[in-house]
């Protein structure tokens, strides 16, 4: 229990995030980290003379950026931004530079119409790359908008093409890109078990559903509980703070019963339960 004054170092609960496994996205980059490194390598030999291999996938949550170059797909908005050592290098690769010093002060003025038809060409392709048929089983077709202004991204992935930690390219992703990303990580967690009719006639799930489709049951979700004793009961005061602290996944109760562990999961602004865990069966001793 805590007052307003100390509350300062206390981070919100994001109500629209509840349930959403960001945690977990990484892992599911780095599984497709051999097909991208290949792709990207050809790509950059290839189209830009430029030997550069992909060496760390890093993703981080609610990014600001307001120079990224903005791209529209089917789904919403993404974008993309490139680090400018890396930009001057492709272009000292394909078009030449006479010495160091010119690259220096290359760098140090404002960019040029060159660099941003560069980045604009990168933009589309690396976009094409990432984002294949034949990675994600998702054919994404972008292209670029310059008409919208977008600085707030809900997840942002970084390929880092050197040793330099300056050296990479960002992918931007809005919240329907990412909940994309998050649906195939549901997707590909869910066990694939092949059984009979007979054994999943028998299974918990099938025995669940089945008595969600036929009873009028009430299903009561248990988010999270606090033991008091009367006495700090009573002096409770507007402005006190409980803190809590959530389990991973949450009981399902019909009841006062227990049914099941599930997650709580967001999906088109609604709430669901997924993954769920059948409660074992208590020990009976006689």
């Amino acid at each position: 229990m805590l007052k307003y004054s100390q509350t300062a170092a206390i981070a919100n609960l994001d109500s629209h995030r509840l349930g959403r496994p960001y945690h977990r996205l990484p892992s599911l980059f780095m599984s497709k980290f051999d097909i991208l490194e290949s792709r990207i390598g050809n790509y950059f030999l290839k189209k830009h003379r430029a030997n550069l291999t992909l060496k760390k996938i890093a993703c981080a949550v609610d990014i600001n950026n307001k120079n990224a170059d903005l791209l529209v797909s089917s789904m919403g908005h993404l974008a993309f931004d490139i680090d400018r050592p890396l930009l001057l290098t492709i272009l000292n690769n394909f078009y030449g530079l006479d010495s160091q010093e010119d690259e220096s002060s290359h760098r140090a003025r404002l960019p040029t119409k060159t660099e941003a038809r560069l980045r604009t060409r990168l933009a589309l392709d690396l976009c094409h790359i990432l984002f294949h048929q034949e990675t994600w089983g998702l054919p994404l077709t972008v292209k670029a908008d310059n008409s919208t202004i977008i600085s707030q991204w809900a997840y942002q992935l970084t390929f880092t093409l050197g040793d330099d930690e300056h050296s990479g390219f960002h992918i931007l992703l809005d919240n329907a890109h990412t909940d994309c990303f998050l649906n195939m990580l549901r997707q590909k967690e869910r066990p694939h078990t092949d059984t009979s009719p007979v054994d999943r006639k028998n299974s918990n799930r099938a025995v669940v559903s089945k008595l969600i489709e036929t009873l009028p049951l009430s299903l009561n979700v248990k988010i999270a509980a606090l033991s008091m004793d009367v006495a700090s009961l009573t002096a409770i005061r507007a402005g006190d703070i409980f803190p809590l602290t959530l389990p991973d996944t949450f009981p399902v109760f019909i009841g006062q019963s227990p049914l099941f562990h599930a997650l709580i999961v967001e999906e088109n602004d609604r709430l669901y339960l997924s993954d769920i865990t059948p409660t074992a069966p208590e020990k009976s001793y006689e």
